[in-house]
């Protein structure tokens, strides 16, 4: 089972929202928190027999910025910084990194066992490690004798 669903950031807003709600209606395969003006960071995500791993670009961030919940097999990432107000002698006309606020969700398959998921943040990159339930791991083929 697919962990995570990627999008086109250049769909409308709205129409991306309706269009999730009713896909994910059927599919229930994945589950994303729409803000506006709400930048989105890098994500990488890794499926072996054993588990998934998710790695979150977080440029600008420390660990006390992020805070991880796991409700009804829904992670939710959400990063929250209070904005630090201070005097800017220049005026941005391009840019295209920065740290944001933001919030997004994952429906985690059945196999996750949410017991035991793992976190570290370390230069700016948040890894979680989520380990899959024993009875999801493959199981080594038994040979049977005939008696």
């Amino acid at each position: 089972m697919s962990l995570v669903k990627f999008h086109n950031p250049a769909y409308n807003a709205n129409n991306v929202l309706v269009n999730e709600l009713f896909n994910n209606f059927f599919r229930n395969d994945y589950s994303e928190q729409y803000v506006k003006n709400c930048a989105k960071p890098a994500t990488n995500v890794f499926e072996t027999e054993k588990d998934f791993k998710i790695e979150v670009l977080l440029p600008g961030f420390v660990k006390e910025d992020v805070n991880l919940n796991v409700h009804n097999n829904i992670l939710t990432i959400k990063v929250d910084k209070e904005k630090e107000e201070k005097e800017v002698e220049y005026k941005y006309t391009h840019r295209e990194f920065g740290a944001y606020n933001f919030e997004k969700q994952y429906k985690l398959p059945k196999s996750v066992d949410t017991e035991k998921i793992e976190a570290k943040f370390d230069s700016g990159i948040l890894v979680l490690h989520l380990p899959k339930k024993e009875e999801a791991l493959p199981k080594v083929p038994v040979d049977i004798k005939i008696a």
